[in-house]
Order: C-alpha cells, then structure tokens, then sequence
C-alpha cells in the first residue's frame, strides 16, 4: 500500500527545505515497525532482503555502523529505529535512492543519528575513515555481467547487476571501512557462496556464522546470510535453515512471522541463536 505524490506530498510531506515525496514516488510501510520508506511507485524498491539483513545484523548500542549500497535506507531506518543510542551511515552510489534515503529519515524523524553519504565505493578512502565501523552492512549485487537479462530499469539494473562494483570491490571496501575485531554482515544469492566466502578470506576476515534461506521447506537455498569478523579465528557455525514460507504458496513460515513481528523489538537476534 501506497500514498501516491498527489494526495500525500502538498499535505503532511513536507520538509523545510521542499516536499519529501517526489512525482514518481510511493510512501510505503517497512514491516510492522511503523517506519515509511520513500520508493518509486515503478522501479527499484526495498524487498525481503533488507529484512533479513537487518534481523541479522545485530548492532550493539555502542556499534558505529555501516549500511554499504543502503538504496533508499530501508536497513538503516529500521536499525536506527529499532536501537536509539545507534549512530548509523549509509552510502549510496545512486542520486536518487541517496536521496530518497535521506528524505526517509528526516520523514521517520531520525535524521539527527542517519547520516547518508553519496558516493562510488570503489573510492571509499575518500569518503569516509579508514577502519571506522565496527559493524558493516551489504546486499551487494548477486550477478556478474555477462549473467543474466540486465533489468530495462536503470536503478533495478544497478542495484542487481554488478555495473558498479563487482564482489571484490565490495569486499575491499568492507575490509578498509571495518574496525579491528569488526562485524561484516551479508545477505548474497546461495549459488556464489564460494566466491563469497573466498574473497572474504582473502581480505582476512573469517566467515563465523552462516544462515541459509529457502523458500519452502524442499526447495534449494536461494540466499545465505554471512557474518564475518576481521582477523577473526577460523570456525563456522551453520545455522539450520530459514524456510520463507511453510510451502510452495502458501503462508508465511513461523519463523518468518516471529522476525516480521521482532521488527519492533531491541533484540534483533531473537530465533537466530
């Protein structure tokens, strides 16, 4: 559900310095949590993914964090409302979902502990510090170029394909933002896990934790969640899987409920131990 840019932008949607809500724009709710997120009505929007990655995430209240690719915010509103002592930076290639994310957290009135950064990161070292968050978070892009039909969309093109950073980029830009000790969290398409937990070895940060993600109970892992710790000792705990719904078509899982509804909670980590 939606409130289009006509009946909602020349009434409550309005910032001091212009509306929040842009021709081509829906206000959509994220989760049960309360929270609005700004997307366009036809192009890319937020999906499961982010809520996944944010349920898994599990900052500490006194964790610096980042949100790498964070589109338009869907991840940091929901952490930064979920935990209200956390700072969080967001950084985004794309004007638009920059944008977008940026007006989401002035509309969720977080915009004094959500900083978004725009920018490529490929050139992180000039953006922000070096070793400077003890938690990261990225959805990087699933395909490679050459794989798979390139979305007509230019936003849905980016964020799924790697147009602009391809998986060791992304990693070499986790590993230069992540503090000694620090978190890196992941969610990535199950078919390139090995190239996934290869290239985070090769940074030096340990794969500690590992959730697969399937769609019903039969079906092959689609997704897999990763923690990784840099300069992290060697040792992988698998958890049993994350199944999305009870069967091909049919409702969602118990699990799935219990982490819709823990979108609201302080304990993020709640049904992962």
């Amino acid at each position: 559900m939606y409130y289009s840019n006509d009946t909602m932008s020349k009434t409550i949607l309005k910032g001091a310095t212009g509306p929040l809500l842009c021709r081509g724009e829906s206000l959509d709710a994220l989760g049960p949590s309360g929270l609005k997120v700004i997307q366009r009505v036809r192009g890319f929007r937020h999906s499961m993914d982010a809520l996944l990655l944010a349920h898994f995430g599990a900052p500490r209240p006194t964790d610096r964090v980042l949100d790498l690719g964070c589109g338009n915010g869907a991840i940091t509103l929901l952490l930064a409302h979920r935990h209200p002592c956390l700072q969080i930076v967001g950084l985004e290639i794309q004007p638009a979902l920059a944008s977008r994310a940026r007006r989401g957290a002035q509309l969720n009135g977080l915009q004094d502990r959500v900083e978004i950064v725009e920018g490529d990161l490929r050139r992180i070292e000039e953006l922000l510090p070096s070793a400077g968050f003890d938690v990261i978070l990225c959805n990087p892009p699933y395909r490679e170029i050459g794989r798979g039909r390139l979305n007509p969309d230019p936003e849905i093109r980016q964020a799924k394909h790697e147009l602009s950073a391809t998986l060791p980029e992304v990693i070499a830009a986790i590993r230069y933002a992540l503090a000694p000790k620090g978190r890196a969290c992941l969610i990535y398409h199950a078919s390139r896990l090995g190239d996934l937990l290869t290239r985070l070895r090769s940074e030096r940060m340990e794969p500690k934790l590992l959730w697969p993600v399937h769609s019903f109970p039969g079906a092959d892992a689609e997704l897999v969640l990763v923690e990784a710790r840099r300069e992290g000792r060697p040792g992988l705990r698998i958890l049993a899987p994350l199944f999305v719904y009870q069967a091909r078509g049919r409702a969602p899982s118990p699990a799935m409920e219990e982490i819709y509804r823990g979108l609201t909670s302080s304990d993020v980590r709640s049904g992962i131990a």
